[in-house]
């Protein structure tokens, strides 16, 4: 080490501290590494402001890949580092890569070539020692000091009665363990009481690890709160709010439909209803294609005969028979209603009256009926057949909902 202070030689012998190690994942591993700013950083501090200087000797563009949005760009750098120590001049060297992709290409050269630099930058000082890195090449890096590590304090899961379970539990163990007991839980009560128990240390893992995270950026305390809330039911919670559970729904006898359910239109800020009826939807399915009177027929529901919602369907009541290739093509059209209109047809009165159908008791057979065009369509020589029409081609009962005569097989009029 001629050449360098007594100082200078003690700074650079010091193990690297840490904390200042980054790591970062690559090709399946964790690799632990410098920052290009500590490393000159360091530099400065030991080998003084004006004691170095480093120098590109060589770069080359190694890859350009160009695309109608974005530039990608490679180089390959050498830097040469010099530190004055004493009179004397030590000359050090170091190759780097550095890769980058902006929709400017100017830019991405500017990247990838300052990235090139830095990688080279870090492996020539890398060669001074401990203090830029060179222990982390050890695989046991004696050369970095160890963290200090604190005792583990894990987590202990109740059973419903307050007894401990498990405990010492990982903060991934412990939301398993409080999983499995809420789902085990027999009825309301049990699982309220599971959540009593639990509580505060499902504040404790709040606290002590807010980024504990599902992909979709919800704490995992919060997950077990919602499955708490959703297994104890808004009418039986009588404890209060805790945790992350919602207060509980205090709704009118009126507000409740028979069975239990909620009549979500008699709330506040109510919603429209939706039916819901199986058969009916068979008996729509069993009528030909309103559009060339093909059978099978499938029970399409209209989409714009209420507001939209998400994954959510209209009442069963707005739904008319179409066959799979109609079907399809309504669902493409991206505009329904100018699709029905370009058939000249009311779907909206084709489909109350065949929910008034299923809806009642059976009577005397009625006079069709008359299916009109949409305002401001003509029917295009469309005409209404009042015959029945059965699946199978046989005649049967009489029905109220006649299918379309002289439509082309393929959807033209």
């Amino acid at each position: 080490m001629t050449g360098f202070t007594e100082e200078q030689v003690r700074e650079l012998r010091r193990k690297l501290d840490r904390r200042n190690v980054q790591t970062r994942e690559a090709d399946g591993r964790t690799l632990d590494y410098i920052e290009g700013w500590f490393a000159v950083a360091e530099a400065n501090a030991i080998f003084g402001f004006d004691g170095w200087d480093r120098v590109m000797t060589h770069f080359e563009r190694v890859i350009e890949r160009n695309r109608p949005d974005t530039t990608t760009c490679a180089y390959m750098a050498r830097i040469r580092i010099r530190v004055r120590a004493n009179g004397a001049i030590i000359i050090r060297e170091g190759s780097g890569w550095g890769e980058a992709t902006a929709k400017a290409p100017t830019e991405a050269h500017e990247r990838a070539l300052k990235s090139a630099e830095t990688d080279a930058t870090k492996r020539a000082l890398a060669t001074f020692g401990n203090r830029f890195g060179l222990g982390l090449y050890d695989k046991e890096q004696n050369g970095v000091t160890r963290p200090k590590v604190s005792p583990f304090r894990g987590f202990t899961a109740f059973d419903p009665k307050g007894n401990a379970i498990a405990e010492n539990l990982s903060p991934e163990g412990f939301c398993k363990a409080i999983r499995q007991l809420l789902r085990q839980a027999d009825g309301p009560a049990e699982v309220e009481q599971v959540w009593t128990r639990n509580e505060p240390e499902v504040a404790r893992l709040r606290s002590k690890y807010p980024e504990l995270k599902s992909e979709r950026g919800d704490h995992y305390g919060d997950i077990l709160a919602r499955l708490a809330s959703d297994r104890i039911g808004p009418f039986y919670r009588t404890s209060g709010v805790k945790l992350g559970l919602p207060a509980p729904l205090r709704l009118k006898p009126s507000r409740i439909a028979p069975g239990g359910r909620i009549d979500k239109s008699r709330l506040a800020i109510g919603t429209e209803p939706r039916a819901r009826d199986k058969e009916h939807l068979k008996l729509v399915a069993q009528r030909p294609c309103l559009i060339c009177a093909r059978t099978p027929s499938h029970a399409h529901h209209l989409t714009f005969a209420q507001r939209r919602g998400l994954s959510i369907k209209v009442s069963d009541e707005f739904t008319v028979p179409l066959c799979a290739i109609h079907h399809d093509e309504c669902h493409r059209s991206g505009n329904e209603r100018s699709w029905w209109a370009r058939y000249s047809l009311d779907p909206m009165q084709v489909a109350a009256a065949m929910w008034r159908e299923s809806q009642t008791v059976p009577q005397a057979p009625t006079e069709p009926l008359e299916v009109s065009p949409m305002r401001g369509t003509q029917a295009n020589g469309i005409e209404l057949n009042p015959r029945d029409h059965q699946p199978n081609g046989s005649e049967g009962a009489e029905s109220s909902i006649p299918p379309v005569q002289g439509a082309h097989p393929n959807g033209e009029a």
